[in-house]
């Protein structure tokens, strides 16, 4: 009985990360695809460079703001739910409601302000559109307003384990930003041949109005379960201001670690963007100038790292947030009642899982980086820089960001991870030394090798912050990393047949680029997918997938025949 009850808590975790990575996924994915219209629309590398240093800036201000709160709201409506409280938990929603007004107002009023110094400190020198980048700034605000009290109302139903609304909220969510975003931007540039910088500009504000969308439909949603909520309760009490109180206090004291958390455990992204400029042209300048050339590289090296690579990126860092918001009400709810073997059991599972879908496709960004920029971010070249000489700086940039990708997916694994477990003050002190080390070798490792130098310093930042967050795991709970580290060594064997299948078919002439971008996808699709097949078809072999996601084709096809 046991035993049946720890397989079903096991397959609740795996589906609800499966859930709700596949939200962010599908969204991530529409995202990924409408770029390929939308590179076209921005036309040129500065217009590029200026949305990608926009939402750079955007994005880390708005990690801040949605991992703070809606992380303490889901573990707050998690707790109270567990014991049976929904009065509580009702409370709190409503509570929350006000804070994420307050906390987007802020997080607006401060871009405005800091429009016009960011955007002299972020592009590079040789860029001449300095006002479209204070005025994206100052339109993107306008989403920080309202993407945060998105956030609010879909942290209630994470903590409730309602993954599939918050995975349904985050693709329509999406669908309606990309609607808006090609079609004003085509109407404008096409029909009334305005200048491709309002492209830009329609970008930016194609988040708000798809946030304020995606805050309707949770609402239409809220009018439904609500009232089933309100059904069940047999017994409403009235909550008293003093507890009302006390509800913000715990709700601020829970999100305050959470919000300190996102500020340095976001840093990365944020760190390499101020730096970026400044150390690309340290590197390479000459007799102290930056010739003509070299500025060209740099705007081309800076607009493809906040643009195209951080797109393609994004792929397998999903899985970070989407298995951590599943995994949060199902250690919150152990930890309540004091059930610590499940906690073990549900931090190997949410590490595991990730590592086996995580590794591949971040490998895959490094084996098919030029095919895959070739298909999705083409580069124009200029004047200065041939095509093809850009397409091949983009990919050797994208094939260094691999890294830094599988790194981005893991360590907020980890960070999360001791967050839920009320490790919080280590939580901190990782992330702070982690941040810390950041700060100090970024700037040199860029002046001094160019971008390879922004993720040696990932890799030693990342790195150490991994390592004290597991041995901090470990020590608490008493965790042994064995098995973990042999399912490692099977994800590595499938990753080196995935690598040589990837070689052979490329020798066959499924390269994925050359051949007209049509071509190039359906070749890169065929040879993406019969090596991810190998992959598969070798850690299936070890029992990988069947013990991880409980994909064993024998008992599936034996359950049908009988």
């Amino acid at each position: 009985m046991k035993n049946e009850v720890m397989s079903k808590q096991k397959q609740s975790i795996v589906i609800g990360g499966l859930i709700s990575s596949a939200g962010i996924f599908f969204a991530k994915f529409i995202g990924l695809f409408y770029a390929i219209p939308f590179n076209s629309l921005l036309h040129t590398s500065e217009n590029i460079a200026i949305y990608g240093v926009a939402f750079s800036i955007y994005t880390y201000v708005l990690n801040i703001c949605t991992a703070g709160f809606p992380f303490a709201i889901a573990t707050l409506v998690a707790k109270y739910a567990a014991q049976g409280d929904m009065q509580t938990s009702l409370l709190i929603k409503r509570l929350s409601n006000r804070l994420m007004i307050g906390l987007g107002l802020v997080a607006m009023l401060f871009m405005i302000v800091m429009s016009a110094p960011f955007a002299s400190m972020l592009l590079p020198e040789g860029a001449t559109n300095m006002d479209a980048m204070r005025n994206v700034l100052i339109i993107i605000a306008v989403a920080l307003f309202v993407v945060p009290i998105l956030s609010g109302m879909r942290g209630f139903y994470q903590g409730l384990k309602h993954m599939e609304v918050y995975a349904l909220s985050q693709v329509l969510e999406q669908i309606a930003r990309v609607a808006f975003l090609l079609g004003a931007s085509a109407i404008a540039v096409y029909m009334f041949h305005a200048d491709h910088v309002w492209s830009v500009y329609f970008g930016a504000m194609s988040t708000s109005i798809a946030a304020v969308l995606a805050i309707l439909h949770i609402k239409l949603y809220d009018h439904k379960q609500m009232k089933e909520i309100k059904s069940r309760m047999e017994h409403r009490k009235v909550v008293h201001k003093s507890d009302q109180r006390g509800l913000y206090k715990e709700l601020v004291f829970i999100a305050l670690p959470f919000l300190i958390s996102a500020i340095l455990g976001y840093c990365d992204n944020i760190i390499n963007t101020f730096y970026l400029k400044n150390g690309l042209e340290a590197y390479y300048m000459k007799d102290g100038a930056l010739s003509a050339h070299a500025s060209q590289e740099v705007i081309l090296v800076v607009g493809a790292i906040n643009y195209g690579v951080l797109k393609l990126m994004s792929i397998p860092m999903i899985l970070a947030p989407g298995f951590t918001s599943a995994i949060i009400p199902h250690i919150t709810s152990a930890l309540t009642n004091q059930q610590y073997a499940l906690v073990r059991k549900n931090i190997y599972e949410c590490i595991e899982i990730v590592l086996y879908i995580g590794i591949p496709i971040s490998f895959c960004l490094f084996a098919y980086a030029k095919p895959i920029y070739a298909c999705m971010f083409p580069p124009a070249g200029s004047d200065m820089i041939a095509a093809q000489e850009a397409l091949e700086l983009c990919a050797d940039v994208l094939r260094w960001f691999s890294v830094d990708a599988f790194l981005g997916t893991i360590a907020p694994i980890f960070t999360t991870l001791l967050m839920a477990v009320e490790m919080r003050k280590k939580n901190l002190r990782n992330l702070a030394i982690n941040a810390g080390i950041k700060l100090m070798i970024t700037y040199p490792m860029l002046a001094w090798f160019g971008y390879p130098g922004m993720i040696m310093a990932s890799i030693i930042s990342m790195g150490t912050l991994i390592l004290l967050s597991a041995h901090a795991l470990s020590k608490q709970f008493e965790l042994k990393w064995i098995y973990t580290l042999r399912k490692l060594l099977v994800i590595l064997i499938g990753i080196a047949g995935l690598y040589g299948c990837s070689m052979l078919l490329s020798s066959m002439g499924l390269v994925g680029y050359g051949n007209g971008r049509l071509i190039g996808i359906c070749q890169l699709g065929i040879n993406g997918l019969i090596s991810l097949t190998m992959y598969f078809g070798i850690t299936y072999f070890f029992g990988l997938p069947q013990n991880l996601l409980h994909l064993d084709f024998k008992k599936l096809f034996h359950h049908k025949a009988s």
